[in-house]
């Protein structure tokens, strides 16, 4: 039996958030024991009684079900380290509730087997293709450079040239993270200074490199991802002006540390256009 806590975090965009639980809600139950930790980010009242309706109509599917509704965004950071506090399982399965699961559950056991395999494995990430071109990469993991700057690796890259495997890399998005508890206890809460999000997971993965805990893409699975969908609607908190302040944050504080954990080059690093000019 494989006991999996899942957190998952929302604000206001409950069609999306029901959809991953509805597919997680069909693990089997005779070889995954499942806790589903959903936080509400103080989104509406329609979006928090859909949420609290579901979950009461469906908490049998799971062996556990919190529902915790917050009065106030407590943000990426917030959010899920409220659910570190509250999980059970052995291990984590971290989602953004814009991720668009396959029906088969491949995926999760693929993430799972190699966890078991490789020894220091904090995290194991799947590589993560555009919800509208499933046959590009969105990310392969992250790298940095010297100087700080964030790169998604092989973005735009179409998924047949990747190569095969596992890959230790820098860093990984948390759209979708199988994350090892002990690594987690061993390093803690996500970093408050990120609040309410940009960098922090970054920033969580150094930590965990720092420690001798590996961060690994798995080569062979492959998650949509719809990309920037609560991020895109922060309201108080540009999402622009977030990036370039944490990203300042995050350089002085591992100014050291990055010229020895960099991968990339500012000319290794591409953002747009998707898919890229000319294919």
């Amino acid at each position: 039996m494989r006991h999996l806590s899942v957190g998952l975090l929302n604000l206001d965009q409950a069609d999306l958030t029901i959809a991953v639980m509805e597919n997680l809600a069909r693990l089997p139950s005779d070889e995954w024991q499942v806790q589903m930790i959903l936080v509400d980010n103080g989104s509406r009242s329609d979006d928090v009684q859909r949420l609290f309706g579901w979950t009461v109509a469906h908490k049998t599917q799971f062996d556990d079900v919190l529902f915790i509704s917050s009065s106030r965004n407590l943000g990426a950071t917030g959010g899920r380290n409220l659910i570190f506090e509250l999980v059970e399982g052995e291990r984590i399965l971290m989602l953004d509730n814009d991720v668009i699961l396959p029906e088969d559950f491949l995926w999760i056991e693929m993430l799972w087997q190699r966890m078991d395999e490789e020894d220091r494995a904090a995290i194991v990430a799947p590589v993560l293709v555009f919800a509208d071109y499933p046959d590009i990469v969105q990310s392969a993991g992250i790298g940095l450079t010297e100087q700080g700057r964030v790169g998604y690796l092989h973005r735009a890259d179409r998924i047949e040239s990747l190569p095969s495997g596992l890959a230790e890399v820098v860093a990984s998005p948390t759209a979708c993270w199988l994350l090892n508890r002990k690594a987690q206890e061993e390093v803690g809460l996500f970093s408050e200074e990120f609040y309410p999000v940009q960098y922090e997971d970054v920033d969580f993965c150094v930590r965990l490199g720092q420690a001798g805990w590996k961060i690994l893409s798995d080569r062979g699975v492959y998650i949509k991802h719809i990309e920037n969908v609560t991020t895109k609607n922060l309201g108080d908190y540009p999402f622009a002006r977030l990036t370039v302040k944490h990203g300042l944050k995050f350089r002085e504080k591992w100014q050291k540390i990055l010229p020895k954990i960099a991968t990339l080059t500012d000319e290794d690093i591409y953002w747009a256009p998707i898919p890229r000019v000319g294919e």
